[in-house]
């Protein structure tokens, strides 16, 4: 099989958007409001936390509100001077989409967040863990989604067991991007 016409190709698994389980999009977006806009998106490794924070952002920008969205990592913690430079140019109309917060150094973040909550718009983050600031929602996955999300990239999703899904989502600890680069090298082998 040729790598674009695996169904689990980088270019295919970026249009899976997320799926929302037990509340809405709009429901989402009230507590975000009623949370004036400082909120945490909390949820393990490939729970869909940085696909979510996408999809806000583009909820947002159709509202008319003006975004800044920085991406953060373990090899990329953003840098203090980096940092300062991000909060010297940010502008009190904005909200400020950062994924990855808890990669942060601690005195990056404490920089970051005071002058965030007190010159930005808002501050709407991803971490792996509750704390940094008040939950919004906490993402979770289960094999029944991991199915659902199977099902929409493939046209045999028959051939892929819901058993193999539970077992994938078992050993990846609930990692969905984890299992889908699992069954894109599952797929690339069988044909």
């Amino acid at each position: 099989m040729r790598a674009r016409d695996n169904p689990f190709a980088a270019d295919r698994l970026e249009r899976v958007r997320y799926r929302f389980t037990g509340t809405s999009l709009d429901n989402l977006l009230a507590r975000l409001d009623e949370m004036n806009y400082r909120a945490a998106i909390v949820g393990p490794e490939g729970s869909g936390k940085t696909t979510l924070l996408e999809d806000l952002r583009q909820v947002l920008e159709r509202q008319g509100r003006r975004t800044k969205l920085i991406f953060i990592n373990d090899a990329y913690p953003l840098p203090e001077a980096e940092c300062r430079r991000f909060l010297s140019e940010l502008a009190p109309q904005e909200l400020v989409l950062l994924d990855g917060a808890d990669a942060m150094r601690r005195s990056s973040w404490s920089l970051f967040r005071r002058h965030t909550v007190s010159r930005a718009a808002g501050l709407i983050i991803t971490s792996h863990r509750p704390g940094l600031l008040p939950t919004l929602i906490e993402c979770s996955t289960n094999p029944p989604l991991l199915k659902e999300i199977v099902a929409h990239l493939t046209s045999d999703a028959q051939r892929v067991s819901p058993a193999l899904l539970e077992d994938l989502h078992r050993r990846h600890s609930g990692n969905l991007r984890a299992c889908l680069r699992e069954l894109y090298d599952l797929y690339a082998r069988e044909t």
